[in-house]
């Protein structure tokens, strides 16, 4: 071969092939550092790539109790992955990703050749750099050509700041796996209920091979074509030496085995308290600025880690307990007692309205009705389409809320002029003239003016904004009550309804106005549940399913507590120095007309006879038995500004009237204000604010906040200790009297016959139990060492009840909850709930508080057959 006469060619070849690879580098440049085609991103773009991470609730056991997302994606490290889910992932998408830059020619050439018959030609990185910064690929061909090359420039680029293993993990934290998994992290949960650790060799597999088109290999709408897809991706990972065939012949024929836990924001654990989390989030978001960004947090983005008091296994014991009573038991009767009625009563089940003729009756069970149409979600949903009347709505409610606000301040202006009137009316009594009584008597009548003069010039403040309510209600009301009249039409038309039951939800053919009844017919419950020494709330039952009913029995209910009221009345008698074994005399009390503010005299009644009646029994007996005359007894002593303010330091912040009648439990108060003040008693007389956050992290775990609860003492350690044993007697029998045993309300709690019950004698007990009018609300609160929870128990409306005292009483209705809740707590090996009992302080030992000589074994038999009263 004459190498001259091919030396012009050779040198045309040559300079012909380095000048197209020089032009192709130049044209790379161009696009990376010229922004040929537009802006790539920056090296902090890079680093922190635009993605939406979900924020992880965490429980105070480290389980992830749900997420708040748009996406719901959380990222996990490179070691949290699954080494199955790594094999898998290159076998099937990118088998030479360890060698390459972000760039495979040969699988680029491959794919030119057979034109992406033969698989496509792009890597992982490039992958990723399309998940990451390709919004969405463009229809135009030429658009989508300029946008694969800077594909690859983006590729290129993220091989040289990333490792090929932290490459890998972005991949998988940024893919959608469909049905609300974005991420591995949340695919893994959803899919499989499982970590991504934890994946086994088939689930990576599945998930893997969802990575070509998570929409069509979908497991959960399309089970055989996804099943086919998992068996390719483990016949790429026998190809390339990952899997051994035999081992691969046997997996493929297994089925997909999901296990499915679907993100929902109205599903899954503790439904009621994420949702009182989210509120308490999206406020503590609009008040702090995310350093990274100078805005406020975004709840929804950000991947906030916010780590809850909540535990994990309590919760679930918790809402086991309520299934357990309700759902297997209660409701059922609930059910049968109203199917028993006849006449207007079974017609208008289960509301119930005495003194009514049936016009009327019918009437207020159809004002029931329609109030709960307009509370509906449906309803509402509908309303805000109408953006004109929620405008007028929230020009109404802008001059209502500071004239609630005005009334209510008013209402606590007349609590604190009451008492210091009433301590001038008892001061006037003393007919000593020393220096001390006449300055007191002046300093509480100046106190008692000075509350009377604010009050006042707040009334004065709530008649000047009365008008604008007025006309502000007025305008509202002609542009809502078209729109409410044609609800009301559409309410009434049959449509196809998912219904709730405790047997599952089912579909059925009602319409709207039915199925509002229909849901009123189930009994609602609250449940919390805290560590009296901190105020940590352990677990929050809201209501029976937040799917269908989101209205929060914890905090946002406030209804009449009956007899767990009178655990301060009793309290205030203990500050007093009477002691829980002093006896008083079980006769009627009488308010005579002006005592106290009373119209006309006032005699309450005990809730049943009782062989108790007339005779001297102990405090510790009394409330035990929930005795009114007794209650009506201490109030009568030291009155209700006395009573209130011991509620007060105690926790509860609801209006309380200073009425006698508040002796029985008249107030609406919340569940949550109920238990942090029954844990005072259990927590030295400390009270506790109830808290739900230990602290949020940012995504990178830096903590950025930590609470700091309120705390102070409600009454000394000697009285708190007082009112645990006071409140000891409850789940306890007494005396033989007139040759009949005796029993607490609770003594139900230690029957072996029940469920529920079976709790021995040395696991001490301290609760009440309580029963409001007409059996609208059953209540139990009890306290252990290290744990105190209240119960409530009644229907959405007070009208809906049992009519049978036996049957709705809170000794029915709550007190087996709180049963079925704490034994299984003791039974848990892994939680340690204490057994044993709250130490007796220095000041107190050597002091009786077993006050009643205890006669023998009950007979739970003969206790069921009675009807235990509870004021």
């Amino acid at each position: 071969m004459n190498f001259k006469a091919y030396k012009k060619q050779l040198i045309w070849f040559w300079s012909i092939f380095f000048g197209g690879v020089l032009m192709v580098f130049i044209f790379f440049v161009a696009i990376s550092e010229w922004e040929l085609f537009g802006a790539l991103p920056s090296f902090e773009e890079l680093e922190n790539p635009n993605t939406n991470q979900a924020a992880e609730i965490y429980s105070s056991d480290r389980v992830l109790l749900g997420t708040f997302f748009k996406e719901n994606r959380s990222n996990i490290e490179y070691g949290d992955l699954s080494p199955y889910l790594v094999s898998a992932l290159i076998a099937t998408e990118d088998e030479r990703f360890n060698e390459h830059s972000g760039i495979d020619p040969r699988a680029l050439a491959r794919a030119i050749q057979g034109m992406g018959s033969a698989g496509g030609g792009s890597t992982l990185t490039q992958q990723l750099a399309k998940l990451l910064f390709t919004e969405r690929p463009s229809d135009n061909i030429f658009t989508r050509v300029i946008q694969k090359l800077k594909e690859w420039v983006i590729a290129v680029k993220l091989e040289r700041h990333y490792t090929k293993d932290e490459i890998l993990t972005m991949y998988l934290n940024k893919l959608d796996f469909v049905n609300n998994a974005v991420g591995i992290k949340s695919a893994a949960r959803i899919y499989f209920s499982t970590t991504a650790d934890k994946l086994t060799l088939e689930q990576s597999a599945m998930l893997v091979g969802m990575a070509k088109n998570p929409a069509l290999f979908n497991p959960i709408r399309r089970g055989k074509k996804t099943c086919d897809r998992r068996n390719v991706v483990m016949f790429q990972m026998v190809r390339n030496s990952k899997l051994e065939k035999p081992l691969y012949d046997s997996l493929k024929v297994l089925p997909l085995s999901l296990k499915l836990s679907l993100a929902s924001h109205t599903e899954g654990p503790a439904t009621y308290f994420r949702e009182e989390l989210r509120k308490y989030m999206t406020k503590w978001c609009q008040q702090h600025v995310n350093p990274s960004t100078g805005e406020n947090y975004d709840l929804y983005r950000d991947g906030l880690r916010i780590y809850t008091t909540i535990n994990s296994k309590m919760q679930v014991h918790a809402e086991n307990a309520v299934k357990s009573h309700l759902g297997g038991e209660l409701q059922a009767k609930f059910f049968s007692h109203w199917n028993n009625k006849t006449g207007i009563m079974k017609k208008m089940a289960p509301f119930y309205f005495s003194g009514l003729g049936a016009k009327e009756y019918e009437a207020a069970v159809n004002k029931i009705i329609i109030d709960g149409i307009r509370s509906s979600a449906r309803y509402n949903k509908e309303l805000d389409r109408n953006s004109n009347i929620r405008e007028l709505l929230r020009k109404y409610n802008k001059y209502l809320e500071p004239q609630n606000e005005l009334v209510e301040k008013k209402g606590m202006l007349e609590e604190k002029r009451y008492y210091y009137q009433t301590q001038v009316n008892n001061l006037k009594k003393d007919t000593s003239t020393s220096e001390e009584t006449v300055q007191r008597l002046a300093a509480y009548r100046d106190s008692a003016e000075i509350y009377a003069a604010q009050k006042e010039e707040i009334k004065e403040d709530i008649e000047d904004l009365a008008e604008g309510v007025q006309r502000s209600w007025k305008a509202y009301q002609s542009a809502w009550k078209p729109f409410d009249d044609s609800m009301m039409v559409a309410f009434n038309k049959p449509v196809k309804t998912k219904l709730f039951s405790w047997k599952g939800d089912f579909d059925t053919i009602i319409s709207l106005r039915d199925s509002v009844r229909y849901a009123k017919k189930y009994l609602q419950t609250g449940l919390l549940s805290v560590d009296p020494a901190t105020g940590y709330i352990k677990a929050w039952v809201g209501g029976i399913n937040y799917k269908h009913y989101q209205y929060d029995h914890v905090s946002q209910g406030r209804r009449q507590v009956g007899s767990t009221f009178k655990a301060f009345v009793y309290a205030t008698a203990i500050e007093n120095g009477i002691s829980p074994c002093e006896k008083v005399l079980n006769i009627p009390v009488t308010f005579p007309a002006g005592m106290y503010g009373l119209q006309g005299s006032w005699t309450p009644k005990n809730s049943a006879a009782s062989i108790l009646d007339g005779e001297a029994i102990t405090l510790k007996m009394a409330l035990a038995n929930s005795i009114n005359s007794i209650s009506a007894y201490f109030m009568k002593q030291y009155g209700p500004a006395a009573v209130i303010d011991v509620a007060r330091r105690c926790g509860i912040t609801s209006p309380l009237e200073s009425n006698p009648a508040i002796c029985l439990g008249t107030a609406d108060l919340s569940l949550k204000e109920m238990v942090a003040a029954y844990a005072s008693f259990a927590n030295k007389g400390t009270w506790k604010e109830p808290t739900f956050i230990l602290r949020i992290e940012d995504k990178n775990g830096n903590i950025i906040y930590t609470p700091n609860p309120g705390s102070r003492e409600a009454m000394s350690e000697e009285s708190a200790y007082k009112m645990v044993e006071l409140l000891s007697g409850v789940a306890a029998y007494g005396p033989m009297v007139k040759g009949q045993k005796t029993y607490g309300t609770g003594v139900r709690l230690r029957n072996p016959a029940k469920p529920y019950g079976g709790i021995p004698y040395s696991i001490k007990i301290a609760g009440k139990t309580g029963t409001t009018q007409n059996q609208s609300d059953g209540w139990f609160m009890g306290i252990t060492p290290d744990v105190v929870t209240g119960v409530w128990v009644g229907c959405d409306d007070r009208s809906a009840h049992f009519t049978s005292l036996q049957l709705g009483m809170g000794t029915n209705t709550a007190l087996p909850i709180w049963g079925y809740y704490m034994n299984s707590l003791w039974k848990d090996p892994t939680l340690k709930v204490s057994k044993g009992s709250i130490p007796v302080p220095e000041s107190l030992r050597g002091e009786n508080f077993n006050c009643e000589e205890l006669q023998g074994t009950p007979n739970f038999n003969d206790i069921d057959d009675k009807l235990l009263g509870e004021g």
